[in-house]
């Protein structure tokens, strides 16, 4: 029974590693992906390659620094960013874009986002209230 147990958590692991890598991703082209995003998204997010300086949203460069930093890949970018497109919640409009578009902004913004040196990575909040233990709270060590 081990061993099936076993075998089921591995390939459950694999299959959420999978879709966390962002594999299955149709091509994108990343210039169409930045005129895309300076058009419709540019006016709420500011993100540097763009020169975008919306602030209604968060800016881009500031909130993908830390995870940039801890070394995210920009597959995993992409999926996150295009979640985030098909998922909003207000203020941001959902499927403001979609289809091929949506993968051409992800792309570019996962190509770019969190780049520029001057961004400040958003730190992760310690501890959420005194009920939830550090260690459960994203950007807190173990044993912290």
């Amino acid at each position: 029974m081990r061993g099936v147990r076993g075998a089921a958590v591995a390939l459950a692991s694999g299959v959420v590693m999978v879709i966390a890598s962002g594999c299955g991703q149709p091509a994108a082209d990343t210039a169409n992906g930045k005129k895309l995003f300076t058009a419709s998204c540019g006016g709420c997010h500011a993100l540097s390659d763009a020169g975008t300086k919306g602030q209604q949203g968060p800016n881009l460069d500031d909130a993908w620094r830390g995870s940039r930093l801890s070394g995210m890949p920009d597959d995993q970018f992409r999926g996150v960013v295009h979640r985030w497109i098909s998922w909003a919640q207000p203020p941001m409009p959902r499927d403001l874009v979609s289809g091929q578009d949506a993968h051409d902004i992800a792309a570019y913004v996962a190509s770019v986002a969190g780049r520029d040196a001057e961004s400040t990575p958003i730190p992760a909040k310690k501890q959420i209230d005194e009920s939830t233990p550090a260690q459960f709270v994203q950007g807190t060590p173990p044993g912290s």
